[in-house]
């Protein structure tokens, strides 16, 4: 099996590297950080530094894989802008996109045609709880997980008759470098064992959706159903 791993120098894609590589023959591992990386190289990992906000070098790299015969794609990084009720600026907001959203089409684009071909495949894109209920203090973060939601509904539903498996992830607040910068109270905050454990059983469980932790979820759920003028409340 071969696999690429977005973010995964860290957090939540370094510890789904270390599930994944005694089943794969090779593990693609993309991050920014090239120290990090160095220290995941095996013999199966091979590390590739890539800024995901560079989408033109995110499709050479499409390109590159598309004879890979890649049987997983898991796009896990992704970028979040300290929470301010300030209005985003254009580039911040752009390059929020860039990393969370556009990249993944960019990183797409030439693999999936491949896995048509031998029809079958897993694609799994890593968004939020955050995308169901926006705050105004991370509009960039909660709009791209919004996006994505859409996308992975499509895509889905586009690649079904392909036998090629969207996993769309929906994770709580999970203890990682990204959430240690939030300076508020998290509701149902989880160790990173417990959450990487459970975004890989929906993983090979091949689970169309999966929000977790549900208490969150479904407090969400039972917000959206109120009407709009008490949730703007």
């Amino acid at each position: 099996m071969n696999i690429i791993i977005t973010g995964a120098s860290r957090g939540i894609g370094k510890e789904l590297l270390k599930k994944y590589e005694k089943k794969a023959n090779k593990i693609y591992a993309v991050a920014r950080d090239e120290d990090k990386l160095n220290e995941l190289k095996s013999d199966k990992i091979i590390s590739i530094k890539l800024d995901l906000s560079e989408i033109e070098s995110v499709g050479e790299f499409s390109k590159q894989m598309q004879s890979e015969n890649i049987d997983l794609i898991i796009c896990n990084a992704a970028i979040s802008l300290p929470h301010a009720p300030n209005f985003t600026p254009f580039e911040e907001f752009k390059k929020t996109f860039e990393v969370n959203f556009l990249s993944i089409h960019a990183l797409l684009e030439f693999i999936i045609p491949s896995m048509q071909k031998r029809k079958s495949g897993k694609i799994v894109l890593i968004s939020s709880l955050a995308s169901l209920a926006a705050s105004p203090t991370s509009m960039p973060y909660s709009a791209s997980k919004r996006a994505l939601n859409s996308y992975a509904q499509s895509l889905r539903n586009m690649l079904a008759k392909d036998n090629i498996k969207v996993i769309n992830i929906l994770p709580g607040f999970i203890k990682t470098d990204m959430t240690a910068k939030n300076n508020f109270y998290m509701p149902f905050l989880m160790e990173l064992e417990d959450g990487v454990n459970r975004i890989y059983e929906a993983i090979e469980k091949e689970k169309k959706r999966y929000a977790f932790p549900k208490r969150f979820y479904y407090i969400i759920k039972l917000f959206n159903m109120l009407p709009i003028n008490l949730q703007d409340k």
